[in-house]
């Protein structure tokens, strides 16, 4: 849980000993085997997951059966469809381990109390949400583009842990096309990756 209090400082809001206990005996730490659900899909969220080590991602299944990966989380992300969990929405967007993840599950009571009511423990909250909405608006410009090249690129410069422990397979659910079709791309990419 280190990581947690450690990224709460790194952003500004140092809790005493008292203050992080009282906040952490309500989180709890988990693992999640790679290719496991971190959170299942169609279902309402009863807590976040706070990524301290890993790679997680979001998926949807559309309706003929294509996997999308819509968005990657790495060490210091809040793992979740944040905003249907604040709302208490149902989503159809799961959340599955791309490799072995660890993280601290924090309960969504606690996280909306403080993310709408809470001063110290809620300025960072607040700011996690924030740069999470950042992180989206960018996410949304490089999907609405939908070129492998821009999707590859994007991967390089913000996500490069990703290329290098990610399947091909999941790579290629993100960048839009089919696993053959990526493999295609990477092969007249002037700037592919290594493998």
């Amino acid at each position: 849980m280190c990581v947690l209090r450690d990224d709460m400082a790194r952003l500004g809001t140092e809790l005493s000993d008292f203050q992080w206990r009282k906040f952490s005996s309500s989180c709890h730490e988990v693992s999640v085997d790679k290719r496991d659900l971190v959170f299942e899909g169609e279902a309402k969220r009863d807590a976040l997951l706070f990524i301290t080590k890993g790679i997680g991602a979001s998926q949807f299944i559309l309706p003929d059966g294509q996997v999308v990966i819509s968005r990657f989380f790495e060490a210091g992300d809040l793992c979740a469809v944040v905003l249907f969990s604040l709302m208490g929405e149902l989503t159809e967007i799961a959340i599955v381990a791309v490799t072995p993840v660890e993280g601290v599950m924090i309960p969504l009571e606690i996280w909306k109390f403080e993310q709408f009511e809470g001063d110290l423990i809620g300025k960072y909250t607040r700011q996690k949400m924030y740069h999470q909405h950042l992180s989206e608006i960018d996410i949304m410009h490089v999907k609405t583009v939908n070129r492998t090249e821009v999707s590859y690129e994007f991967l390089k410069e913000r996500h490069p842990a990703v290329l290098e422990a990610a399947p091909q397979t999941i790579i290629a659910q993100f960048c839009g096309i089919t696993p053959e079709g990526f493999s295609r791309f990477l092969r007249s990419y002037p700037g592919r990756r290594a493998r």
